[in-house]
């Protein structure tokens, strides 16, 4: 894939460009499409299998975003699927706040321990 096929408008058959990030909307639309980032294009990008299916800009230019269109027989994430993948990421965040918590602790024990130096006179 080109640059300039990542930084290009998409042409038919995509949803129009929209400011901000896609706060979940791909991942509702695109389900089971998957997230590659691009930092040296400060670009963002959905594929499912080997079709592009969303492209978001952020960094340098401002935080827009695009989808292509569903599918005629595009059909909603099964709720089976969406309570276990909401439960996995629950969980996640569950543990990245326990780390903080831990490293956070460890942290304050380490600058109560630390000597203070004396005042310069």
């Amino acid at each position: 894939m080109r640059d300039s096929e990542l930084t290009e408008r998409p042409g038919k058959g995509w949803s129009p460009w929209k400011e901000g990030p896609p706060d979940g909307s791909i991942a509702k639309i695109w389900w089971a499409a998957r997230e590659l980032h691009f930092a040296k294009l400060n670009v963002s990008c959905w594929f499912d299998g080997s079709d592009l299916v969303a492209i978001e800009h952020w960094g340098y230019r401002r935080p827009k975003w695009t989808m292509k269109l569903k599918p005629k027989d595009w059909q909603p994430l099964p709720e089976v699927y969406r309570l276990a993948r909401e439960e996995e990421q629950a969980a996640a965040l569950e543990r990245f706040r326990a780390k903080q918590a831990e490293h956070r602790a460890r942290l304050i024990k380490l600058s109560e321990q630390r000597p203070t130096p004396a005042p310069a006179e």
